[in-house]
């Protein structure tokens, strides 16, 4: 195994902000608008709320608590009784802000988690619509991603995101009001640890979110190094290179310690510089606060401006003032990851689908299987085509044997009639209905595949066998499964059909899975089958099960056949030969032979090296 470059499809990448991404992801919100104004509101009322327990307390120290306080002169009864309603408002103040911090939980993770499945179920319905062609040039793996941790990623802006940062801000508007309020001098004593504490975010913030970044890049390697090294693990076994992929991973998992290692480095100098100046703050306020207070008794003012339970209330407020400004700056962080987010999935949501159904496009009508094609012209890339002037004519239930050799447009032509891609010039048609003029639904429900790499999902074999027919009866299903001479094997598995075939099938052989992906095209009873190299991956054995039943199977159907092996064509009404993306021979398999064209030279050249 080489080495895999990953690049930034796995990095987390930054985007300034754009308003524009902004308010189209926030356009997933306004159907939820109210769940979401009653989220704000919540917000609002525990955040004033939270803050209003210091104030309380400072207040029923300074009144009731302290000797020199106002109500010193009072009867003890009636300073109990104050200091009574005082610890009833400050628990008051815990249940408000117990019941708005439901309320704005509750309603947001509403409003954000219904907008995040309308986006998520929009961006794979427009995957669905997406044409081949867009797929052929993106690993699985990236789009994965988008779908996932893309999607994630706005997730936590929604859900947390924007509601921390506005609570933030009205926690500190709160606070610096009611700081100011109660001490104009020792609340300007208190900011002194902001300038600090901002040089301190906005240095350590970026270094942070880089070297987990790195941390995350180095993870993903190990994860794809470890899915290749089990997924190839025969190979390895094979070509005896366990040291060697020992190695390969050692290196990997050497690059994520040094990695993490020295992300918690830095945040080692972070958090506890954090709590440093914090404390600092703490500090500061209880000396200049304590210091007001001992000038003010020595000069004999029992009623100063400033008293204990304000210094109390003071000291609470500046514990609390910091967390929302790191908060805020990581803010902007998440922001930036957002809207990088943001640009991927729109990126896909705005790509056209290429291969659609065209404005007044009509549904076609049961195939009879007469199929055309016009002078067709196609290139996968640019201007190199790999089919060049395909005239093909062929009449309701006919079997056609596309013969060739790798890269000669076999399957091009196949692509075209599926309409899994449209021509660059002239068209195809099936009974006489120009393919860009129906509808895909109505086409490709009337079209049996069975491809040579066969794909199935995980599930039993009932629900693979009936995937493209999911009111198929029992009946139905069995007399699929007999008619292609699967019932037999399946009937021995544990659970007959009811067997689960593993990921991509893998509970069963190559053979038994190209039986069952028979069944499942064939259940559809499709106007015009199309087998790609269906049977190149079967045993002799099995070929010959298959070939018995196609016999049945494909009278009266119009077919296509891909097929490398010449013998299971032989039987064909008209064999195609291409070449360089032209038809170059056609005919039955006895007129090409005394042709002596291209087909009798591959005809001659498979049976001479068989």
């Amino acid at each position: 195994m080489g080495h895999m470059h990953l690049g930034g499809a796995l990095e987390g990448e930054l985007k300034p902000f754009d308003s524009r991404m902004f308010f189209r992801l926030m356009g997933y919100l306004r159907p939820y608008r109210w769940w979401l104004a009653g989220s704000l509101a919540s917000l609002f009322v525990a955040a004033v709320a939270a803050q209003a327990g210091p104030y309380l307390l400072g207040r029923a120290i300074d009144e009731f608590i302290n000797p020199a306080g106002p109500a010193a002169s009072l009867p003890m009864d009636a300073r109990l009784g104050g200091l009574d309603l005082y610890a009833l408002l400050f628990a008051a103040s815990l249940i408000v802000t117990w019941l708005a911090e439901y309320g704005e939980t509750y309603c947001m993770s509403w409003a954000a988690q219904n907008s995040i499945f309308d986006l998520r179920s929009a961006l794979f319905r427009h995957l669905q619509r997406l044409g081949l062609k867009w797929f052929d040039a993106r690993p699985a793996g990236v789009i994965m991603s988008r779908v996932i941790n893309d999607v994630q990623t706005l997730d936590e802006l929604l859900s947390s995101g924007l509601t921390t940062v506005f609570g933030d801000l009205v926690r500190l508007l709160v606070i610096v009001t009611i700081m100011l309020g109660m001490n104009v001098r020792l609340a300007l004593a208190s900011f002194i640890t902001i300038p600090p504490l901002l040089l301190m975010v906005f240095y350590f913030r970026p270094r942070i979110l880089q070297a987990h970044r790195q941390v995350r890049t180095r993870v993903a390697e190990i994860n794809a190094n470890l899915q290749e090294s089990i997924s190839g693990v025969r190979v390895t076994k094979s070509f005896v290179r366990e040291e060697e992929n020992f190695e390969e991973f050692s290196l990997r998992n050497q690059n994520n310690y040094d990695a993490t290692v020295a992300a918690e480095f830095l945040m080692s100098i972070f958090q506890p510089g954090v709590m440093l100046i914090g404390a600092l703050g703490t500090a500061v306020v209880l000396w200049y606060g304590g210091s007001i207070i001992m000038r003010e008794t020595l000069d004999g003012l029992a009623r100063g401006t400033l008293g204990p339970g304000t210094l109390a209330a003071f000291l609470v407020y500046v514990q609390r003032f910091n967390h929302p400004l790191q908060n805020l700056s990581s803010f902007y962080t998440q922001m930036q990851s957002a809207m990088a987010s943001c640009e991927k999935i729109f990126a896909i949501m705005d790509t056209d689908p290429g291969v659609k159904d065209a404005p007044g496009s009509r549904d076609l009508p049961p195939i009879q299987g007469r199929v055309h094609f016009e002078d067709v012209d196609f290139a996968y890339e640019g201007e190199n085509l790999v089919l060049r002037n395909a005239d093909l004519r062929v009449e309701p239930g006919s079997r056609v044997a596309l013969v060739g050799h790798t890269g000669a447009g076999k399957s091009t032509m196949i692509n075209l009639l599926c309409r899994f891609y449209d021509p660059v010039r002239g068209r195809v048609t099936v009974d006489g209905h120009d393919l860009r003029e129906v509808t895909l639904q109505s086409l490709r429900s009337q079209l049996g595949i069975v491809l040579q790499d066969t794909f199935l999902f995980s599930g039993s074999v009932r629900d693979n066998i009936a995937y493209g027919k999911l009111d198929a009866d029992d009946g139905e299903i069995r007399r699929a499964a007999l008619a292609v001479n699967a019932h037999a094997f399946i009937e021995e598995l544990p659970a007959g059909y009811d067997t689960p075939v593993g990921e991509r099938g893998g509970n069963l052989s190559v053979g038994e899975r190209q039986l069952i992906s028979f069944a499942r095209a064939l259940l559809r009873d499709p106007g015009i089958l199309i087998l790609d190299e269906a049977t190149s991956s079967v045993d002799a054995y099995t070929e010959l099960l298959i070939q018995h039943a196609l016999d049945t199977l494909l009278e009266g159907r119009t077919s296509f056949i891909i097929a490398h092996r010449l013998s299971t064509i032989r039987n064909a009404d008209q064999i195609v030969v291409l070449e360089d993306g032209r038809i170059v021979e056609w005919g039955t398999h006895s007129e090409l032979i005394r042709a002596g064209g291209h087909y009798a030279e591959l005809y001659r050249v498979q049976f001479a090296t068989e």
